[in-house]
């Protein structure tokens, strides 16, 4: 039974200062409390976010210059294979003009060698 009244004054004990209230001044140091650690955790989250955003902007700019080396050597093969592929087309298309004009000029010259043979067959059948 002491033992039993002795633990209900300790747990009594215990239990007064919860009893107590808070004044306007406690209210107010709280507050003060709180709005400071709102700040220094706004401040320590901006810098974490700025932080991040740094190491970010640093690892995309990497991977970007790792794939601006293949694309320039893709970019090279492809005009290599269009100046394999063009430059015959090219050379073909040039002879083709070429044998086009010489063509043109030898029907010129074949059309004027055959007016003068009906000119001389014209001539022969008249003075024979």
């Amino acid at each position: 039974m002491k033992t039993l009244l002795a633990l209900s004054i300790l747990f009594c004990a215990i239990a007064l200062p919860a009893l107590g209230e808070l004044t306007d001044a406690d209210l107010d140091k709280i507050r003060l409390i709180v709005k400071a650690s709102e700040n220094s955790l706004k401040e320590h989250t901006k810098s974490e976010i700025e932080s991040s955003e740094t190491r970010m902007q640093s690892y995309v700019d990497a991977k970007i210059e790792s794939v601006k080396t293949p694309i320039a050597w893709l970019i090279g093969i492809l005009v290599a294979m269009i100046a394999i592929i063009g430059l015959p087309l090219a050379i073909l298309t040039i002879f083709l003009g070429w044998r086009s004009i010489k063509d043109n000029a030898q029907e010129k010259q074949i059309e004027v060698l055959t007016r003068e043979i009906e000119m001389l067959k014209q001539q022969r059948t008249v003075n024979p």
